[in-house]
């Protein structure tokens, strides 16, 4: 199952390939949506090539470019129903830091919230805690990943390739921990979730991916 990684702003998105098409998760920041044409262009696929669009989470660089992309795709979208809330209402929201440079970043967006403004779009399928993607021609599923937002998912496939959002980063020197956080404690419990479920590579939004191993050095530190 091929799977391709197009980055929209700051945040990555990937195209799964499906029976008849493909699925997309997330659709990163505000004013992609000609680079996201572009993209998928040069990938020889066609906006209606995407069958579905997965969020993992509400926040502006996974939502932002959300209504153009499905303009162009004409294609459903499915998340949490607590983070379709905020999308539907275009809501934006600044999570809290765990980190020094989470808290600085943090602080500076409650301050410019309007700079990440985005524009409200409808979510057809709203997935509160597993759904299997067979029916979407995907081995796979999406499964509930607190932590970074009470709503995140992320997308297991049956090979073991995890599409996590913000759930896990790799980028900004940590331990691929989240520099934000709005329940800080699930998001060991969401990757042992995934551990158990048999993750194997994580796909972060934010940096390149790497082995399950390193969460698991992570998990095996705190006990």
């Amino acid at each position: 199952m091929k799977m391709h990684t197009i980055t929209l702003g700051i945040t990555n998105c990937y195209l799964i390939e499906a029976r008849d098409g493909y699925i997309m998760v997330d659709t990163g920041q505000q004013r992609r949506g000609k680079k996201f044409l572009r993209a998928i262009q040069q990938l020889g696929i066609q906006p209606e090539d995407i069958k579905l669009i997965i969020i993992t989470h509400a926040h502006f660089d996974h939502v932002g470019s959300l209504a153009a992309i499905q303009g162009y795709c004409q294609c459903p979208v499915m998340m949490h129903p607590q983070e379709a809330k905020l999308t539907e209402g275009a809501i934006v929201v600044i999570p809290p830091g765990t980190n020094t440079l989470g808290r600085m970043v943090s602080w500076m967006g409650e301050h410019s919230k309007i700079l990440w403004r985005f524009a409200a779009a409808a979510v057809e399928y709203p997935v509160e805690h597993e759904y299997d993607l067979q029916s979407f021609g995907v081995s796979g599923k999406v499964i509930s990943t607190p932590g970074h937002t009470p709503g995140s998912l992320s997308v297991l496939l049956e090979d073991g390739r995890a599409i996590v959002g913000d759930l896990a980063m790799n980028q900004f020197f940590t331990q691929n921990y989240p520099i934000f956080a709005e329940l800080p404690e699930k998001v060991y419990e969401s990757w042992q979730l995934l551990i158990d479920n048999g993750a194997q590579q994580i796909y972060p939004a934010h940096g390149p991916a790497f082995s399950v191993d390193r969460l698991k050095a992570v998990l095996a530190s705190r006990k």
